[in-house]
């Protein structure tokens, strides 16, 4: 049976039918509310979070792991992990597990695990960078640099659950960088990068975030979003597997940039 090749045209217009607009999982709903309320405090985040039996699980697993605990003092409660880990850890955590869980690839779990494990890599990977280059940076261009290595390759999600349910499993969705574009583009004629600018600017993302998912695969992209991700995400390709297990990614990290260092200096422009 030959593969199916699908037109631009057609592409688009499947990315953009709006009646089956795949949704943001409530959770990840939340906890932006959080983030960006003024008067929310570390007792709503603990609501937020105990709602979810994983997510909860994950939180406590982290607060215990050797980056956090290196006086091996081990914790059971939601709410010391989090006054461990701090509440800008927690959410970033609690951001990466309700997407994991909330948005439903059309694979099997080892390939989602695997997904969203690059995308926390590079999340992370992306902030410690902006923070190299400028440490007294506030704090929420950090977080939304954060937000846009989560959320980079939701171009991809966006293909397997409107385009081709496929995705995951054809050859293309294993591919990275440069290859991964070029076949894209001669299957869908359309890469990730511009098809997750569509779906988050259908989900009213700001425009800064949307622009930096568009063009996270350029180098020399005006967008210091887009160029910090693209840093991380070639730093994650080369250093840290997919197959990582999603507790251990900030110790992997933070061990993978002390033994590879990255010239941050090439954010600047």
């Amino acid at each position: 049976m030959q593969d199916s090749v699908f037109d631009r045209d057609s592409t688009i217009e499947l990315l953009k039918f709006s009646d089956d607009l795949p949704s943001l999982p409530d959770r990840f709903i939340k906890i932006q509310n959080i983030v960006q309320d003024p008067n929310a405090g570390a007792d709503d985040l603990t609501a937020v979070i105990r709602s979810d039996q994983a997510t909860s699980a994950m939180i406590l697993k982290i607060a215990n792991s050797a980056a956090y605990n290196p006086t091996h003092t081990p914790i059971g409660e939601l709410s010391k992990a989090i006054a461990r880990l701090g509440s800008k850890e927690t959410t970033h955590i609690a951001s990466a597990m309700s997407l994991m869980y909330g948005l439903v690839l059309p694979t099997g779990m080892a390939n989602i695990r695997a997904f969203w494990t690059h995308a926390f890599a590079v999340a992370t990977v992306a902030e410690t960078l902006a923070k190299q280059i400028d440490p007294a940076q506030q704090q929420c261009r950090h977080e939304r640099i954060f937000m846009m290595g989560l959320l980079h390759d939701i171009g991809r999600a966006a293909l397997g659950m409107r385009v081709d349910f496929s995705y995951f499993e054809h050859e293309t969705g294993h591919l990275r960088g440069d290859e991964l574009i070029a076949a894209e583009r001669e299957r869908y004629g359309l890469d990730h990068a511009e098809a997750g600018a569509m779906l988050l600017q259908l989900w009213l993302f700001p425009d800064d975030l949307c622009e930096g998912v568009a063009n996270h695969h350029k180098e020399d992209a005006e967008s210091l979003l887009a160029r910090a991700c693209f840093l991380a995400n070639e730093f994650a390709n080369a250093h840290i597997s997919n197959q990582t297990p999603f507790d251990q990614i900030p110790e992997t990290v933070k061990q993978a940039l002390t033994e590879h260092p990255v010239d941050s200096a090439r954010l600047i422009l």
